[in-house]
């Protein structure tokens, strides 16, 4: 069920240079909230920017009613959002989109956490650990370099058996130097592939390379699509997806807003 809410701003946590986190008072969607979802938040109550933002949801703690949103200021809509303080009302819709398929205990779950790409496998990987999951998780956390692993300190209290947490930069000046493909692949020649489930979000490209990886692999890989929501109901088909179920189908679109975000690596193509 969708939830049309008035929500108090809890706290406002400054991350690095541009980046936030958001805590906001929401028990209704944070009860109801599984990793994958997001919400759309009005920024302005004089409609300004017009449009709502999609944000996925980064964690909830539904004892306390409350829900986590991370973001990166970009533009008008998320410069008005981080000026957020104490008390101050947000409209949210939520929870929105679809979830992840959660992993049973045999299988080897990975987490590909691509830059502010975290928040949808931050919220999965906790979840898994609250519901005492006992497979084994590795989580891959990396950016261009270090001072844009946003949540650095967060992903460091994930560090409890059985997740092991492995960093990656472009640029080496935090743990492995190279992209998140390539770590990717180093951690899957320990594993057995059978076994391995890969949840992933971050940039296009990222996204794009593990979808031919998947492809070409035969992996079980799903994807969180970071796209721009402009109504997040369906109805302005701005965010629509290029989508093959198999070989012996035809490409149609789907709407990331409401099939997605979460994809089959295997079935959307990206560019």
């Amino acid at each position: 069920m969708v939830y049309q809410i008035e929500s108090k701003v809890i706290e406002n946590i400054k991350l690095g240079e541009d980046g936030f986190k958001l805590v906001i008072s929401a028990p209704k969607i944070a009860k109801n909230s599984q990793a994958g979802n997001f919400v759309h938040i009005q920024v302005n109550r004089f409609f300004y920017p017009l449009l709502r933002r999609a944000f996925s949801i980064y964690d909830v703690n539904p004892k306390k009613g409350t829900l986590e949103i991370v973001f990166k200021v970009i533009g008008t809509g998320t410069g008005l959002l981080s000026q957020k303080k104490k008390g101050d009302i947000l409209n949210l819709l939520g929870p929105l989109g679809n979830i992840f398929s959660y992993p049973e205990k045999q299988d080897v779950s990975i987490m590909v956490a691509g830059g502010l790409g975290i928040v949808p496998v931050y919220f999965l990987t906790w979840d898994l650990l609250r519901k005492k999951h006992k497979g084994k998780i590795y989580f891959l956390y990396g950016a261009k370099d270090k001072e844009q692993l946003y949540c650095l300190a967060d992903v460091k209290n994930l560090k409890k058996n059985p997740v092991k947490i492995l960093y990656s930069t472009d640029d080496g000046s935090f743990g492995f130097k190279g992209y998140l493909d390539q770590l990717l692949k180093e951690v899957l020649k320990k594993e057995d592939k059978k076994k391995v489930k890969i949840y992933a979000c971050g940039p296009e490209p990222l996204l794009g390379k593990l979808s031919h990886l998947a492809k070409q692999e035969n992996l079980f890989c799903q994807l969180s699509l970071e796209v721009g929501m402009p109504c997040g109901m369906g109805t302005c088909m701005g965010c629509v997806v290029k989508y093959k179920k198999d070989c012996n189908s035809p490409v149609t679109f789907k709407r990331v807003c409401c099939e997605g975000p979460v994809f089959n690596a295997t079935e959307v193509i990206l560019e």
